[in-house]
């Protein structure tokens, strides 16, 4: 059966853009915000999932893939950000930080899971980032088991730290589960992206703590 149009265009855009990528030896990848890679061991884990809980709009997820753009840029990384609902705001991140990423659009629930999947076994990039914050909740919760057991084998042995950002525990049988908890201080004025890097809390779910942190 022929694959559908979209995930064929993905795989030639990629092949095109980074014919001579080569794979890294496993490791981590670190955000960029140090009490989170603290809490990770360093960083996202290569060839694993790690699920990131954003309970709140101010708790902080846009702030932590910018961040992780920044520091992959630095590292000369690639990443591939699957935008589930449209909700990433590319201007809040310097334009050079977008240089080295990928950002598929997403129509629905299955066409992401879909470019994931196409994405993470690419062997192309550092980081393939998730974000499935503004998908409806009835929507999430149908998502079928199989299909987050798909990712996960998906992710084995690959170079790639894959990062999923939801509304609420999701993700089956993950590694690292960390939540981000609503912070005051990323509502207030107009400050540095380190201060607020410095002022997010997170919460160690699943791992090998399950401590509330002040990350920074």
């Amino acid at each position: 059966m022929a694959q559908p149009p979209t995930l064929s265009a993905l795989r030639s855009l990629v092949a095109a853009r980074f014919p001579t990528a080569s794979r890294k030896q496993l490791g981590c990848v670190p955000t960029g915000i140090a009490g989170l890679d603290e809490a990770l061991g360093g960083g996202l884990p290569a060839g694993r999932l790690t699920e990131l809980v954003s309970e709140a709009a101010s708790s902080g997820g846009q702030l932590v893939l910018t961040r992780l753009l920044v520091a992959t840029r630095a590292a000369r990384q690639r990443v591939a950000l699957v935008d589930g609902a449209d909700g990433f705001a590319p201007e809040a991140v310097p334009a050079d930080a977008l240089r080295h990423l990928v950002w598929v659009r997403a129509h629905n629930l299955d066409e992401a899971l879909a470019a994931a999947d196409v994405l993470v076994r690419d062997g192309n990039y550092a980081a393939v980032v998730i974000d499935l914050r503004g998908i409806a909740e009835r929507v999430l919760r149908r998502t079928p088991s199989p299909a987050w057991h798909r990712m996960h084998r998906a992710a084995e042995n690959q170079p790639a730290a894959v990062l999923v950002q939801t509304p609420f525990a999701l993700v089956p049988a993950v590694p690292w589960r960390l939540t981000l908890r609503a912070t005051q201080g990323l509502a207030q004025r107009r400050r540095s992206q380190a201060e607020l890097a410095a002022e997010l809390r997170v919460e160690t779910v699943r791992g090998h703590v399950a401590t509330e942190e002040k990350a920074g």
